[in-house]
């Protein structure tokens, strides 16, 4: 069965757009950007600037960073920081169809404790081209076919204090999308295919 952008929508409806979380640390927020192309749902991935002293430098992620003093709410920062990153005015071309559960990245000695909120949108129309700024290298949308069946799905190693971890992930152009961003779209595909097996 082919997952439709009507499908996600109705999945995705019951779910509160500010969710509520006692936390006292740092926050920030990611927006998970769909469109859909010839009946097919594709997500906006971005590959992250390499820059050092940048835990995730490098990175394939969705768009979105820490919250501003000026920001209302973490939703207004995933639209703020999508704006900045890759001049995709959500306000104008999307939708906020849902909220999921905050994650939290792995712990390391270059991170404190911060809790990212991720919020889904869809594109009502396009624009005609993106401006990807300092922090940002490239910019891909992936159909979410290959990763739902599993087609895609890589290992990455990475070393943590000393010794080298093995976590699951989807090969993007030939990267990884690895962490939290990936369990971040396993909570998404849980939540709205019935047949997904999950992967963490």
């Amino acid at each position: 069965m082919t997952l439709r952008m009507t499908h996600i929508r109705e999945q995705l409806a019951v779910r509160q757009l500010e969710p509520v979380v006692d936390f006292d640390g740092d926050r920030a927020a990611v927006a998970m950007i769909f469109r859909e192309v010839d009946h097919e749902p594709e997500i906006l991935l971005i590959r992250r600037a390499d820059c050092e002293g940048d835990p995730w430098s490098g990175h394939i992620a969705f768009p979105g960073g820490r919250v501003d003093p000026t920001d209302v709410s973490t939703q207004a920062t995933a639209e703020r920081e999508t704006l900045e990153e890759i001049g995709l005015d959500l306000q104008q071309h999307g939708q906020c169809i849902a909220a999921l559960e905050p994650e939290f990245p792995v712990r390391r000695a270059s991170l404190r404790g911060i809790q990212v909120t991720p919020y889904v949108y869809t594109l009502d129309d396009e624009p005609e081209t993106y401006t990807l700024n300092h922090e940002v290298a490239d910019l891909y949308w992936v159909s979410i076919r290959p990763m739902l069946r599993h087609q895609t799905v890589t290992q990455f190693d990475f070393e943590h204090e000393g010794r080298v971890m093995t976590f699951p992930g989807f090969d993007v152009n030939g990267q990884t999308l690895w962490g939290m961003s990936f369990r971040m779209l396993n909570r998404l595909f849980i939540a709205v295919d019935a047949d997904f097996r999950p992967l963490i």
